[in-house]
């Protein structure tokens, strides 16, 4: 597995999309579900953390349109 900080956001996405297909079977055990619920917190996080930055870096970017020089 990648660590958090080189995984990107799609990465994290499709993983989250895997998790949840697993813990939708009827055959997921408790087990596995709580192991599931830990790593798409993880992910959620990682997803957050992408957002934040993209929408930091967007309000940089039209801020600096706005106010050239």
């Amino acid at each position: 597995m990648e660590e958090n900080n080189e995984m990107t956001y799609t990465q994290a996405v499709t993983e989250l999309e895997q998790l949840v297909a697993k813990m939708q079977d009827p055959q997921c055990s408790i087990d596995n579900l709580t192991a599931y619920t830990k790593r798409s917190k993880e992910l959620l996080d990682i997803c957050r953390k992408k957002l934040t930055q993209a929408d930091e870096q967007l309000k940089q970017i039209l801020a600096d349109l706005q106010n050239p020089g």
